[in-house]
């Protein structure tokens, strides 16, 4: 920031431009920071302590995708099945028929965008620290490619998540399930 403050200072013809720039990236930095502090806040209140502590006890999960997925999903019992709970994240398989014909085309466009990536980066975490899902990717990987497999696994890591938080009980590592 401050190098280009002082290349900007050079040339006078940019130098208003690029100073209100500055100006501008400083005050977004702020706002993010503030933004940041008031979700850390509401994380540490008592409404969301005790899930996003037991979220952050599955592992591949921490602090952002805990936040991300109890603001998003709020009440887990709103989803009366683990299915539901998939369909919003946007994990469920989906097919393309047209007359006779019908096509596989993968896990759903339907989706939740960010939650669904998140928890895809989170199984990729979580197959390294967990014995049992390191197991299931390997088994996966024999017969599919490594980010079809990977899916599967932010399906697993899900419905952990869904068990933890309904049941109150901490995560387990390396328990099959």
């Amino acid at each position: 920031m401050s190098w280009v403050e002082e290349e900007a200072k050079k040339d006078p013809l940019l130098q208003d431009t690029l100073l209100w720039m500055l100006e501008q990236i400083q005050q977004l930095r702020q706002l993010k920071l503030k933004i940041e502090r008031k979700l850390r806040e509401m994380m540490n209140s008592k409404k969301y302590k005790e899930q996003s502590d037991l979220l952050i006890g599955v592992p591949g999960v921490g602090p952002i995708v805990s936040t991300l997925f109890l603001l998003e999903i709020g009440d887990i019992r709103r989803f009366p099945s683990f299915d539901r709970l998939n369909d919003f994240v946007g994990f469920c398989p989906d097919t393309d028929s047209s007359g006779e014909t019908e096509r596989d085309t993968g896990i759903s466009s339907r989706r939740h965008k960010q939650l669904r990536t998140a928890l895809i980066e989170a199984a990729w975490e979580a197959k390294r620290t967990d014995p049992a899902l390191l197991e299931a990717y390997e088994q996966l990987l024999k017969r599919m490619t490594a980010n079809k497999a990977i899916v599967r696994i932010a399906r697993k890591l899900l419905r952990r998540m869904r068990a933890v938080l309904i049941s109150g009980i901490p995560y387990q590592k390396g328990v099959i399930a």
